[in-house]
């Protein structure tokens, strides 16, 4: 089976990708914002994919208990070695190493796209969020710019999601397509 494509991180590539994060600033910013929109801190969000955690930063210092879980040993040094706050751990979406209900909401940046089974991935967020939480994904917008496989429509997004919570929303902000999905149904124990 399956589980879900990812790109191989090696240290360098993990250092080389300071450089990136000054381009992407503004897209934590607005990620941050969306979720300071949704649920108030001090709340327990979970981020799938934090890299070099610049995001679960942001949102540690606006509050916020933060775990990121990422498949890349050498991202997640990085994040460790930048960042004292949130809690980093090696996983993925497909078998996450997390508590039962623990979260308030969870996040998703450039991520959705390499899951693979989305059907195992989103069993494991819902198992993760709390009755009344949000995820939100943030993916460069498939339908209106070709990004070579790095990107979701509203399509692929509203088919994944909407199987495993009862209220989604997409917004669009060009490159992006940002899906606010609250109230998850029911996690199959």
């Amino acid at each position: 089976m399956q589980y879900g494509y990812f790109e191989q991180f090696s240290e360098g590539t993990a250092r080389m990708y300071r450089f990136i994060e000054v381009a992407l600033q503004w897209i934590y910013s607005l990620t941050a914002n969306t979720i300071k929109g949704i649920v108030d801190s001090p709340a327990k969000v979970l981020e799938i994919g934090p890299g070099t955690g610049v995001l679960a930063n942001k949102l540690s210092k606006l509050g916020y208990y933060v775990v990121g879980v990422d498949v890349s040993l050498a991202m997640l040094r990085r994040a460790q070695g930048r960042f004292w706050r949130p809690d980093f751990v090696n996983g993925s979406s497909w078998a996450l190493p997390i508590g039962y209900r623990r979260f308030d909401a969870a996040v998703a940046v450039f991520t959705l796209h390499h899951w693979g089974d989305h059907d195992l991935s989103m069993s494991n967020v819902v198992k993760s969020l709390r009755p009344n939480a949000s995820f939100i994904v943030v993916e460069v917008d498939g339908d209106r710019l070709n990004a070579h496989g790095h990107s979701c429509t509203s399509k692929c997004l509203t088919d994944v999601l909407t199987p495993y919570f009862n209220d989604v929303v997409l917004r669009r902000k060009f490159p992006l397509i940002i899906a606010i999905a609250k109230s998850p149904k029911a996690p199959t124990p």
